[in-house]
C-alpha cells in the first residue's frame, strides 16, 4: 500500500465518516475502543485522551443538527490524518492498513491509488481539491 499525501487524506476522511456514522449505533462500543487504541498506539494517556474525545463526539452527536455531524467528522478526518502524518514511515504504513481494516471495504488500494466506497453524503477535502457527494435517493 502507497501511502502518499492524497492517500492519507481519503483514508482519513473515510475513518472521519465511520466515526460519524457509528456514534449511536451498536458499532459505536466496538468502533470507540478500536479507535482508542489505535489512537494510542500503546501510550494510555494518547489512548484515554482519544476515548475522551470520542465521548464526546458521541453527545455532541446524540441529536445533532448537520452542521454538527460535519464538524464532528471533519475533527476525526483531521485527527485521523494528523496522526497518520506524525508516525515514521513504516509505522505509517501499517497503521494506514489497520485503519484500512477497519473500514472493512470502504476504501481499496490499487495500484497505489486509494479508493473510498461511502453510501449517503461524503465531503472530502485535500488542498485545492475538494469533492462533495449527495446521494438524495430516497426509499431503499
Amino acid at each position: 500500500m502507497q501511502v502518499g499525501p492524497e492517500e492519507l487524506a481519503v483514508l482519513a476522511a473515510a475513518g472521519g465518516a465511520a466515526v460519524v456514522q457509528a456514534a449511536g449505533t451498536d458499532a459505536w462500543t466496538g468502533l470507540r475502543s478500536w479507535v482508542g487504541r489505535w489512537s494510542g498506539r500503546g501510550d494510555q494517556r494518547l489512548e484515554h485522551a482519544a476515548l475522551e474525545r470520542l465521548d464526546a463526539t458521541e453527545a455532541a452527536l446524540s441529536d445533532p443538527t448537520e452542521a454538527q455531524a460535519a464538524h464532528e467528522q471533519g475533527y476525526w478526518s483531521s485527527r485521523f490524518e494528523m496522526l497518520l502524518e506524525l508516525l515514521p514511515p513504516a509505522e505509517r504504513v501499517k497503521a494506514a492498513g489497520e485503519l484500512e481494516s477497519l473500514l472493512g471495504g470502504r476504501t481499496a488500494a490499487r495500484n497505489g491509488v486509494l479508493n473510498v466506497h461511502v453510501s449517503g453524503n461524503a465531503s472530502i477535502q485535500h488542498g485545492d481539491y475538494n469533492i462533495t457527494v449527495n446521494d438524495n435517493r430516497t426509499g431503499a
